[in-house]
């Protein structure tokens, strides 16, 4: 690679964390993709993308070359009716027959549409539809390179087996190999495979401040009108939620838009009031607070109750009306939590509901933040979402 390709590569370290070092750095492709030892991260200017993938979440890899034959087939007689048309026109008795017919039966045709400049047409027509269907064929000779995952769809890049994709593979199936050994390790030992987070917790950290520093690195990358899932512990629900907060409040200067179906937004609020998290430009749409029996009217105009988390079309409703009084520039939606939902709503409405506000935080350009539980219960509509939002983090 050249200096400035390894000059753009080394960025990379300032993006992430001090204990994840980078392995190699490779140009498959139209992406530039790069090994740490916790994930792979891959890259690409036009248009442009960004994916990572972990190694656990990794399922298979493959470089396929499925050849197009049907593409060869239907381009060589295109090709060869075009040749024989550029070949021969002048000398086929074909064009005399044709302009004969025409001149005894039809002779305007022919004051506007020459037999010979029809023949021209066709030819033109034939080499373009053969010249496509060949450059298919070709195409296909040079294969993909396919990275299944176990959640969300595969990652595929058009590339041909080249000694750089060799040892991308290499060092993937290393790392991949690595990590199940130390899996096995432990389950030998009597244990069982730490997460990021309690690996974190076990060498002498702090479960909040592992959170903390997993969210400031990770949303670094994401830009402010990303729709961001996030999956985390029961345990972990408030860090989660007064970092998250903290990042899109204090650092970047945001307000937004919070539907609290956990908890009433009074404890939300005194969350973020011992976080040091100032609210002028937060305002709630609790679902949960009336059908506490905690009813109450607000009068600040920064809070809206809902009769109870199964009024969808209500938070619908309200959601315009409180995104309109958020004064700053950019502005968030925080739903905390999809799990929630699904206690008082089935499947498919849950499901369509969020489609909807996905849809809307695209429409409006805003930062959206989705937040569940992890449950066994919400495992399906993790799934069914993973693919929809830009980026997913679990704690």
């Amino acid at each position: 690679m050249t200096a400035e390709d390894d000059k753009k590569f080394g960025e990379m370290l300032d993006y992430l964390p001090a204990d994840e070092g980078i392995i190699g750095k490779h140009r498959v492709g139209s992406y530039d993709i790069v090994t740490t030892t916790e994930r792979v991260i891959f890259l690409r200017k036009f248009p442009p993308s960004f994916i990572e993938v972990h190694y656990n979440d990794i399922n298979n890899l493959e470089h396929v070359t499925n050849i197009a034959w049907s593409e060869l087939v239907n381009a060589a007689p295109l090709l060869a009716i075009a040749g024989f048309i550029y070949v021969n026109e002048e000398g086929l008795a074909l064009v005399d027959a044709i302009s004969e017919i025409l001149r005894r039966y039809v002779p305007e045709i022919l004051n506007v549409l020459p037999v010979n400049l029809a023949l021209e047409i066709v030819m033109a027509l034939a080499a373009l539809a053969g010249g496509y269907s060949l450059v298919k064929f070709l195409a296909s000779l040079r294969g993909y390179f396919r990275v299944s995952r176990k959640s969300g769809p595969s990652i595929i890049v058009l590339t041909g087996m080249s000694s750089d994709l060799k040892t991308l593979i290499r060092e993937i199936e290393e790392e991949m190999g690595r990590k199940s050994k130390e899996a096995d390790r432990l389950a030998a030992s009597g244990g069982i495979p730490m997460d990021a987070g309690e690996a974190a917790v076990a060498g002498g950290a702090s479960m909040e401040d592992y959170i903390k520093q997993t969210l400031n690195d990770r949303m670094r990358d994401i830009s402010t009108n990303k729709v961001v899932l996030i999956v985390a512990k029961s345990e972990n629900h408030s860090a989660v939620v007064s970092n998250m907060l903290d990042i899109l409040i204090n650092q970047r200067i945001m307000g937004g838009v919070y539907i609290s179906i956990t908890k009433p937004h009074e404890f939300i609020m005194s969350t973020i009031t011992e976080a040091g998290i100032p609210a002028d430009n937060l305002y709630f749409i609790d679902c949960i607070s009336l059908m506490a029996g905690k009813g109450q009217t607000d009068k600040t105009g920064k809070v809206v109750f809902v009769e109870n988390p199964s009024s969808l079309e209500e938070v619908s409703m309200y959601l315009d009306r409180m995104l309109a009084k958020v004064t700053t520039p950019k502005k968030f939606l925080f739903v905390d939590s999809l799990s929630s939902l699904l206690i008082y709503n089935t499947d498919k409405s849950v499901k369509e509901f969020t489609h909807f506000l996905i849809n809307k935080i695209r429409l409006e350009n805003i930062a959206g933040i989705i937040l569940t539980i992890d449950k066994k219960e919400a495992e399906d509509m993790v799934r069914t979402l993973t693919p929809m939002c830009d980026a997913e983090l679990r704690f």
